[in-house]
Parts: structure tokens; C-alpha cells; sequence
């Protein structure tokens, strides 16, 4: 903890110096008497407020106030361009940049339209071809990163099962996260009694993520009533599990990665398709998108995951595809000419209610056998 603090302590000092420029700035465009005490006072006031909130990362008010700050200090890349660019003073651009105006703007408007992206679930529709022999084909339903509590309510979520169950889907996969250690034990139980009463072929199933189970203190419910309240709900939990859904098509759920499980961890995808027909198409289930390669040269034909939320928070999905966090981030991916990737976005997000970088979604992927 005390290491943490120190590591923390330069990023915070920095974004006090930072902020403190930034409202100095601020009251001399508005004329106020920098060198009086009052205004001195007000200044670092803020400046210590914005650097010292801005590091729960776990916070929104550390989202917003980072936003201002990268969109300034590109502003002030922007005003030293002009300065150098055009000799004479510009008083209206000199205005505008400083009072911080448009930082300001640019942060609101971010805030605004990631409250209605977070709110406003979108259909997703991708088809994959196979030569498999899969007769008239697959309709599948991803459903992943609910975190429920955060952005839905039962009625949105009620509304949107009702929908899904309209697509004449075969069956519809949960790839975990569907609750978090914020979702209380009523949320908990009321959002897998809603998805596991979605319509479908062949029914729900779900495997776990990596915040489903309770993973610090202060969970309203445990690994056992998590369980337990899925079964209840008619949902097939996948847990290293191989299952034959017909004669052309095999079930892979895999436990979480970041899980531990005994000394050995979970199985690997070569130990769980060891005797697989591997003519059958196999679909496999995995929250978080890695092992692509792992995954290809065993015999997944496609593999679907969650966990990334799309970066849910822009520019993070750039950040995420720079560092190699992941396999995949978003969307579609070949993995190699035989196995296909997706990877959701999520129905909601976490810890924060909004998401800038992708849609909140349900995904519809229609498997189909080459003509």
C-alpha cells in the first residue's frame, strides 16, 4: 500500500502543477489579479482537488478530469503551433484558449454521448462461412460485460431478452461478467432469472468471467449462491466443459483465466478437445479474447469473447491494440484461415456509466456452410 502511495505521488504532484497553470490561465483571460492572495488561494484549491480525484481510475470524476487534461494540453500544443505559425496576436483565439473553454466543451460532449451509447443497446450482426457440414446452419446470441447494476435495469434488460427472443436464435451464449461485486444479491438473482428465460433453440448457457465471482471483500453474494441462482434460472453453466449440442455441432465453455484453480490452473483448449470429433463445427467460449493461436491450431472454428468492453472509455482501444492487452479488442477477427474470433463490447461496461470508444451491443453471428 505504502509503495502504491509513493508511485502515485509524482502523478499526482504533476496533475497538481498541471491544473494549477491551467485555472492561473483561466483567471488571467478573466482578468483577475493573479498576484492577490484570494485568487492565489482559489487556484491551488482547485489545482490539489483536480490532481488529487483524478487518480481513482475506479471513479468517473477521474475520467472526466483526465479528459480535460489530455484535450488541454493538446490545446496548448495547439496555441504554441498558432504562436509560432502567425506572428501577429489573434485576441480571439488567445480568448478561447484561455479560458479553457474548449476542453471544457470537448469533455462535455464526450460525457454526453457515452451516456447515451451506454444507454442505448445497438444489434450487432456478423456471419461466418465454414466447410464444415453444419446442415442449415447456426444462430448464435453473445451476450457478455452486463455488470449489471452499472448503466441496465430490469426493464431494459426484460425489453431486450424479449427481443432476442424473437431471432429464432439456436441458443444464447453468456461470456461472463454478467454481475460484478457492485451488483447486490436481488440484482444479482433478477438478471440471470430474465436472461435464462430468453427463447431459444437450444437454450443459455454461460461461462464465467473475471468479475462474476466475488473477488474482494464487500460482494453481497458468493461463489455458491452465484451458482446456484444460475442453475435455478435454467442456465447451463460451461466450466471446462465440452458438450455435444447435435451431430454437426460441439460446445466449448472454458473457465476464466484469471481463476485459479487448484495447482494446475484451467485446462488448456488442446486437453478439453482431446478426443472432439474435429469434424464437427466447435464453437468455443472464452471471456477473455487470448490464446488466438493456442486456439486455431487446436480446432476452435470460432471463438467468442468479451471482457474488453471495445475500451469502452476513448482513446483506451487504441491503447489496448498498441500494448497487445489482448488478442482481440473488438469485432471480427481471423485468427487463421479455419478459426474466426468475436469479441463483444458488452451490453454495458464497468464501473463507469458511459462508453466512448464502442456500442453497448447484443451480438448476432449467423454460422453458415460455404456454397
Amino acid at each position: 500500500m505504502h509503495k502504491m502511495l509513493l508511485l502515485l505521488l509524482p502523478i499526482v504532484v504533476g496533475m497538481v502543477f498541471y491544473f494549477k497553470f491551467f485555472f492561473n490561465r483561466i483567471a488571467k483571460t478573466f482578468s483577475f489579479d493573479t498576484s492577490k492572495k484570494a485568487v492565489k488561494l482559489t487556484v491551488w484549491i482547485l489545482a490539489i482537488c483536480f490532481g488529487v480525484l483524478s487518480i481513482d481510475m475506479f471513479h468517473i470524476t477521474a475520467i472526466v478530469i483526465l479528459h480535460i487534461f489530455v484535450l488541454d494540453a493538446l490545446f496548448v500544443l495547439i496555441n504554441f503551433l498558432v504562436k509560432k505559425l502567425i506572428k501577429k496576436d489573434c485576441t480571439l483565439w488567445k480568448k478561447i484558449y484561455g479560458c479553457g473553454a474548449l476542453p471544457l466543451l470537448i469533455t462535455a460532449v464526450f460525457l454526453i454521448v457515452g451516456y447515451c451509447n451506454m444507454h442505448n443497446i445497438v444489434r450487432t450482426d456478423y456471419t461466418v462461412y465454414t466447410e464444415k457440414d453444419v446442415g442449415d446452419g447456426y444462430r448464435v446470441v453473445l451476450i457478455a460485460d452486463v455488470h449489471y447494476g452499472v448503466s441496465i435495469d430490469d426493464d431494459k434488460l426484460k425489453e431486450t431478452s424479449d427481443e432476442i427472443g424473437t431471432l429464432n436464435a439456436d441458443m444464447v451464449i453468456l461470456c461472463g461478467d454478467i454481475v460484478d461485486n457492485n451488483t447486490t444479491h436481488e440484482e444479482m438473482k433478477s438478471v440471470f432469472e430474465i436472461l435464462g428465460s430468453t427463447k431459444s433453440r437450444h437454450g443459455v448457457f454461460y461461462v464465467y468471467g473475471n468479475h462474476d465471482r466475488p473477488y474482494r471483500d464487500g460482494g453481497t453474494f458468493s461463489a455458491k449462491e452465484l451458482e446456484e441462482a444460475i442453475k435455478q434460472s435454467g442456465i447451463r453453466i460451461l466450466q471446462d466443459d465440452v458438450i455435444s449440442i447435435d451431430e454437426n455441432l460441439t460446445l466449448v465453455g472454458r473457465e476464466d483465466r484469471g481463476y485459479i484453480v487448484g495447482e494446475t490452473g484451467r485446462k488448456s483448449i488442446d486437453q478439453l478437445l482431446s478426443g472432439v470429433d474435429r469434424s464437427q463445427y466447435i464453437l468455443t467460449l472464452d471471456h477473455q479474447p487470448m490464446e488466438y493461436a493456442e486456439n486455431g491450431k487446436a480446432g476452435s472454428d470460432l471463438v467468442l469473447s468479451g471482457h474488453t468492453h471495445g475500451g469502452q472509455i476513448w482513446p483506451a482501444n487504441y491503447a489496448f491494440e498498441i500494448f497487445n492487452i489482448n488478442d482481440g479488442i473488438y469485432g471480427h477477427i481471423e485468427i487463421d484461415e479455419d478459426t474466426d474470433a468475436i469479441v463483444t463490447s458488452g451490453l454495458a461496461g464497468w464501473s463507469y456509466p458511459i462508453k466512448t470508444a464502442s456500442p453497448a451491443e447484443y451480438v448476432v453471428i449467423d454460422i453458415k456452410g460455404e456454397e
